[in-house]
C-alpha cells in the first residue's frame, strides 16, 4: 500500500509539474493560466491531449513540436520530474498528514518561482501573496495553539529582508522580500535556517561564477532560487537544525 501511495504521488507530482510549466510560461507574460488550452509558443498550434503527457510526450515527440518542429525547452520535463520527486520526498518525511499538503504546496510554489526568477528576473506577486495566505492558514490549522508563530516569523522574515533591500536594493529585490514572507508563513521558526542556507548557497554559487569568470562582481543574479533551496532544506530539516544549534548553548 505504501509503495502504491508513492507511485500515485509521483504521478500526481508529474501532472502538477505540467501545470507549473503553464504557470511559468504564462504568468510573466500576462496570459491566463486557464484559457486558452496548451499551445506551442512558436506556432501557437493547440497541443493535443496525447501530446501533453508529462515527461513521456517530450521524448515521444523527440523534443519537438508536432506541428512546426520547434524545440521544446528541456526545462519542461525537468520541472515535471522535480515536482514528482518533491511530492515523494514530502511523503517520505511527513506521511499522509496536513504537513504533507503544506509541503507539497510550498515546494510547488518554489519550483515555479525559481524558474520564473531565473528566466525573467522577477518573482510574481500573483504567486507570493496568495501562497502567503495559504501558508498561514495551513500553519494555524496544523498548530492552532501557537497560531501566532507563522504570523510572527513571516513578518520577521519580511522585515529582515526589507532592511537588506533598503540597504542594498541592487542585490535584493522586493520580490525576494515577499518570497521570505511567503516562506515564513509555511515554515514558522524554520524560516531562520531557510534564509541562512539561502544566503550561504547564494554566496558560494556567486563566488564560483566570479572565479570562473561567468559573472562580474557587480552583475546581478536571481536570488529567488537560492532562497527556495534554503526553504527546501529547512522544510525537511529546519527543526532539527534549530534544536542542534540551541543544544550548543
Amino acid at each position: 500500500m505504501e509503495i502504491l501511495v508513492y507511485i500515485l504521488l509521483f504521478i500526481a507530482g508529474l501532472v502538477i509539474g505540467s501545470f507549473l510549466n503553464v504557470v511559468i510560461y504564462r504568468i510573466p507574460r500576462g496570459i491566463s493560466i486557464i484559457k486558452p488550452s496548451s499551445f506551442c509558443p512558436e506556432c501557437r498550434a493547440k497541443v493535443a491531449f496525447y501530446d501533453n503527457i508529462p515527461v513521456v510526450s517530450y521524448f515521444i515527440l523527440k523534443r519537438k513540436c508536432r506541428q512546426c518542429g520547434a524545440r521544446i525547452p528541456y526545462t519542461y520535463p525537468l520541472v515535471e520530474l522535480a515536482t514528482g520527486l518533491m511530492f515523494v520526498v514530502n511523503f517520505y518525511y511527513f506521511g499522509l498528514s496536513l504537513q504533507l499538503l503544506s509541503g507539497i504546496v510550498l515546494v510547488s510554489s518554489l519550483i515555479a518561482i525559481s524558474i520564473i526568477d531565473i528566466k525573467f528576473m522577477i518573482i510574481p506577486n500573483v504567486i507570493t501573496w496568495p501562497m502567503t495566505g495559504v501558508g498561514i492558514i495551513l500553519s494555524i490549522i496544523g498548530d492552532p495553539v501557537r497560531w501566532w508563530f507563522p504570523l510572527a516569523f513571516s513578518a520577521g522574515a519580511f522585515v529582515f529582508m526589507l532592511i537588506i533591500h533598503l540597504v542594498y536594493p541592487k542585490g535584493m529585490g522586493m520580490g525576494d522580500v515577499k518570497l521570505a514572507l511567503m516562506i515564513g508563513a509555511f515554515l514558522g521558526s524554520s524560516v531562520i535556517p531557510a534564509l541562512f542556507f539561502g544566503f550561504l548557497i547564494g554566496a558560494v554559487f556567486g563566488l564560483l561564477l566570479i572565479l570562473t569568470k561567468k559573472r562580474k562582481v557587480k552583475q546581478t543574479i536571481p536570488f529567488g532560487p537560492f532562497i527556495a533551496s534554503g526553504a527546501v532544506i529547512a522544510l525537511f530539516w529546519g527543526e532539527n537544525i534549530i534544536s542542534w544549534y540551541l543544544g550548543l548553548f
